[in-house]
């Protein structure tokens, strides 16, 4: 038995994961929760608790300077936590706050080895109150080769480790097939619309989607998908272990200040939201984030040069959208007016194809009433398989995102969790600097080790 503790008890923790909790508490392998915030927070997080199906054993708010970018100091971490451990019972710290608080309380649980599940994506460096992607990969080997001399469990809440289409149906039978006849992987092309609408003015005033700190959508829910892109390529590294590999990746990207010239100007006017918030020269115009990302890749044999695998990635939040309010709703959890499509396409040379569209469908009047709908069509060369057919086709209806990261939190609160360690995570923060990188200087080449 082990207690808890949530770091950042936003509404996608009391919504998704407070069941999880509930049911970890019931069945004994927590004794209970408790929950370190900030001090700004305290009003919104005590209306929180008010409702909370489960109440916490402890509360602490931690103080913050306003300079938001900054990281929690360690000594805060570990009084926090000293005070809210239970005598006699190990910790589990679940680590829900914004993305650029990650690595301070990912670096206290690593170096006190204390069990942790960190959210997606891992970390993301602030240096001067600047994202700086190009600090990812030597920060998360350090953490990774520290955490390697305890016994102490680190996990990644990410959606795509046991989501029942991707993970189970895609990426299983292409490794499968993959084995079975010796066929690499040559094309991959997967865009993720996320069907978020923001106002210019709330990139400045909102802290859920912070792209004022400098980063964007990499950093938020592109992860997800970045993940599974990672898993999908690296099978070729998994089935060919005797080729040295090599992903190459070119990208482009759209930022708030692009966003006037990109959206219907008569809806946007309904919105008072119709007119550029920042000139063609400001720098204030020039320091968000990005919102949409789009990429080209090669995976290429990196002895001999030459090409194995050739795709693309489209990560794009300015897409179809259900919003209608101009100010954010009270009590509203889809405040963003969320849908979300996923189109995947992965191709074994001139053998097998499987192709994935998984889509948002608003059910009702509530902007909460979003269901989720999945198509698996495949593709093959049945003359030569015998065990293959032309065509192929599956629908799934009634299907949720969050069951599969509901799954990932159980099997952590169980202390089972081995699909998503914090190890399994190295590669796909590399593509994620990569890509993070590269939308910096458009066109640019970024090369990452496979």
């Amino acid at each position: 038995m082990h207690h808890l503790i949530v770091v950042g008890f936003d509404e996608i923790v009391a919504n998704k994961y407070l069941p999880c909790i509930r049911a970890a508490i019931k069945s004994g392998h927590i004794d209970s929760y408790s929950i370190i915030d900030l001090e700004s927070q305290r009003p919104e997080i005590d209306r929180r608790i008010q409702t909370a199906s489960v109440k916490p054993r402890g509360v602490i708010y931690l103080p913050d300077s306003g300079d938001r970018a900054r990281e929690t100091p360690q000594e805060l971490i570990t009084a926090a936590v000293q005070r809210l451990r239970v005598p006699g019972v190990p910790t589990k710290v679940y680590i829900a706050t914004e993305v650029r608080a990650h690595e301070a309380y990912l670096r206290f649980c690593v170096e006190n080895h204390i069990d942790s599940l960190v959210e997606k994506p891992v970390l993301a460096p602030v240096v001067d109150g600047r994202f700086k992607p190009s600090y990812i990969t030597k920060t998360m080997e350090e953490l990774i080769g520290v955490a390697a001399g305890s016994s102490a469990e680190h996990s990644v809440m990410t959606l795509s480790r046991y989501h029942q289409i991707y993970n189970q149906k895609v990426v299983a039978s292409l490794r499968e097939r993959m084995e079975r006849w010796e066929a690499p992987l040559t094309s991959f092309h997967l865009r993720a619309a996320g069907g978020v609408w923001n106002l210019q003015r709330e990139f400045e005033s909102r802290d859920d989607h912070p792209y004022k700190y400098g980063y964007g959508m990499m950093m938020h829910g592109a992860y997800h998908y970045v993940d599974l892109a990672t898993q999908i390529l690296s099978l070729n590294a998994e089935v060919f272990p005797e080729r040295q590999l090599r992903l190459e990746i070119s990208s482009f990207g759209a930022f708030p200040i692009d966003q006037h010239q990109r959206i219907s100007q008569p809806i946007a006017s309904g919105f008072q939201d119709d007119g550029a918030r920042w000139s063609a020269d400001s720098d204030a115009g020039l320091r968000f984030g990005e919102t949409d990302v789009t990429s080209t890749l090669r995976l290429l044999d990196a002895v001999t040069g030459r090409t194995i695998s050739l795709g693309t990635l489209s990560f794009e939040q300015t897409t179809p959208s259900i919003r209608s309010w101009g100010e954010l709703p009270e009590g509203l959890y889809n405040v963003n007016g969320r849908t979300s499509s996923v189109d995947l396409e992965a191709q074994l040379s001139t053998l097998f194809s499987t192709h994935v569209h998984c889509y948002d469908i608003p059910r009702g009047a509530s902007a909460d009433g979003i269901d989720a709908f999945a198509r698996v069509t495949t593709r093959a060369n049945a003359a030569l398989l015998r065990d293959e057919q032309y065509v192929s086709e599956e629908s799934f209806d009634g299907l949720f995102h969050s069951d599969s990261n509901r799954r990932l939190m159980e099997h952590w609160l169980r202390g089972s969790e081995r699909r998503s360690s914090l190890a399994s995570h190295l590669r796909p923060m590399q593509v994620t600097e990569a890509l993070a990188s590269s939308v910096l200087t458009p066109g640019r080449l970024v090369a990452v080790p496979f």
